[in-house]
């Protein structure tokens, strides 16, 4: 019973960072209720006032864009001179059956 409520709950706060991440910042900003001053340029001879600029800092929140970071490490390096010398193979002896019944596992009549 609890498990259901949980599993909706979770979905919804999962959904909602969801489209917190994809929806563009300038999107979300529009339902602020505020509106982000506009310098304009004033051509004067010295320091001038201004209106009081208001910029909104939820626009600078977000993630950084993947940028790979490179190193080059270069290892030691030592020459190793592998010498294997050959196993002995032990010879089998290879005898011919002519007398073989056509059953399995080979028998030999004798």
């Amino acid at each position: 019973m609890y498990k259901r409520y949980l599993h909706k709950i979770l979905a919804i706060i999962l959904l909602g960072v969801f489209m917190m991440d994809t929806f563009p910042r300038e999107f979300i900003h529009d339902f602020a209720g505020h509106h982000d001053t506009v310098d304009t340029p004033h051509h004067q001879d010295g320091p001038a006032f201004s209106v009081h600029h208001r910029h909104c800092g939820f626009l600078q929140i977000g993630i950084e864009p993947y940028e790979p970071f490179v190193t080059y490490y270069i290892a030691p390096v030592q020459q190793v001179i592998w010498i294997f010398s050959p196993l002995p193979i032990p010879e089998t002896p290879h005898t011919d059956y002519y007398n073989l019944t056509p059953r399995a596992p080979p028998y030999i009549i004798t």
